[in-house]
């Protein structure tokens, strides 16, 4: 292919991806070796390990591994494949183990990942916890609880890669003097469309009002303002919040929030309680960021943070191959909520995140509607991701964040180093802080 994957033009304000790498097994391949192996990938939160022995299992970048807490309750990842034949260590979910034992030759290893047990292990010659150690552990960092794994050792620190998108996982965690926490439940799916299309759907203010009108028509009649309608209109699209990135490929688009739809005075209240103790501990200009304002972020490549007060979710997107993406979804809420306010949240999750939501199930149609649309790609070969370029600061209904994403995208499959298109995002409050020095 002649033409370049990403055609980023600042004089035109004009910016196109080719349809080509929505379509491509070599693209395909080349993601996988270029941006999974080498990136940090979000793997789980420390809130879902509550206990020493505890564990999960599940898919991160293409491997099988388990996110454990060894017996000293130390956080661990390890690879979940035996070392003998290559057969699952724990095929199981979830559960409490202090030992994991292949089922197929009884190879055994410690939560920690030593290799304990091998039966008529004196047919070695050379025993094989002296051959092979034990179970295979990637790079694996924390950020306020949050756990991400690298399986490369040449890639920069994890707080170095978020670099000043940490701030958005800062204004989730603080909505409670005891942080957060992940609810019970699993909302996992897959859909016959490129990974990519969802990344770019995930922080797209832009097809909010055609794709969920539903929803915004559900929410005017019952006396509501949806996020990001605002308080006025042009054109009949509203032009509420901003886009904005933070460097490596992380962006967000913020937007008002619209307080707590449809909740009773109880729940009201226990968000107001929330707020008040978030003024004490970092100020109201924090406070009103962590609480006034919605957000829908990606960290670069695959894990994605919606932040509303009426529900957080955190997803992962993952590649199964050119046209078919797993999706796997977590509600996470502030630590000590009462239980009506737990259950008014976990509702609204449901009725527009879940399987038979508002959303999902629009977005999914979207995008494998796009997919089949790809099939055009030598008459049209490129997508456009124009719209709000040039403007001094994007709106959230503009496509910022997408470019921002792109951009990164592009430098680590071709090299090609892209310049950031606006300046980097100073939180709200430090912005008050300077204008009242100058």
């Amino acid at each position: 292919m002649t033409t370049p994957y990403v055609i980023d033009d600042r004089d035109k304000s004009l910016f196109q991806v080719h349809r080509e790498v929505f379509t491509s097994g070599e693209v395909f391949e080349k993601e996988r070796e270029l941006i999974f192996a080498d990136a940090w990938l979000y793997v789980g939160h420390e809130s879902e390990l509550p206990g020493k022995n505890d564990f999960r299992t599940r898919d991160v970048g293409g491997r099988s591994v388990i996110f454990n807490r060894d017996r000293h309750g130390d956080i661990r990842v390890l690879l979940n494949t035996c070392l003998h034949r290559g057969a699952s260590v724990c095929r199981h979910p979830r559960g409490n183990q202090k030992i994991f034992t292949c089922f197929y030759h009884g190879w055994a290893y410690r939560n920690s990942g030593e290799l304990v047990n091998v039966p008529a292990g004196d047919d070695y010659r050379t025993a094989p916890a002296e051959t092979y150690g034990g179970l295979h552990s990637p790079r694996i960092e924390s950020y306020r609880g949050f756990w991400f794994l690298n399986f490369s050792d040449d890639a920069p620190d994890l707080r170095t890669w978020l670099g000043t998108s940490s701030y958005l996982l800062d204004l989730a965690v603080d909505q409670s003097e005891d942080g957060i926490e992940i609810l019970e439940g699993t909302h996992s799916y897959t859909l016959n469309a490129n990974w990519k299309l969802l990344i770019e759907n995930s922080v797209d203010g832009y097809h909010a009002k055609s794709v969920h009108h539903t929803y915004f028509e559900m929410m005017m009649e019952l006396g509501q303002t949806p996020p990001m309608l605002g308080d006025g209109t042009v054109n009949g699209v509203p032009p509420a919040g901003i886009g904005t990135e933070f460097g490596n490929g992380h962006a967000t688009l913020i937007y008002p929030g619209n307080g707590l739809p449809l909740a009773n005075d109880n729940v009201a209240r226990s968000l107001a309680e929330l707020r008040e103790k978030a003024i004490a501990n970092h100020g109201d200009s924090y406070a009103s960021a962590v609480f006034d304002l919605a957000r829908n972020s990606i960290f670069f490549p695959n894990f994605v943070l919606i932040d509303l007060n009426f529900g957080m979710i955190l997803r992962t997107i993952m590649p199964l191959g050119p046209d078919r993406t797993q999706v796997t979804s977590w509600q996470i809420a502030p630590r000590g909520l009462d239980q009506e306010s737990l259950q008014y949240r976990i509702d609204n999750a449901l009725t527009f995140w879940g399987p038979a939501g508002l959303a999902t199930p629009d977005d999914v149609e979207a995008l494998e509607q796009a997919q089949r649309g790809f099939s055009t790609r030598r008459e049209v070969p490129l997508s456009d991701i124009s719209k709000g370029m040039g403007k001094q600061q994007p709106a959230a209904n503009d496509e910022l964040q997408m470019r921002a994403w792109w951009r990164q995208w592009n430098y680590v499959i071709t090299g090609e180093r892209l310049p950031a298109e606006v300046a980097e995002f100073i939180p709200f409050e430090a912005r008050e802080q300077q204008e009242a020095g100058a």
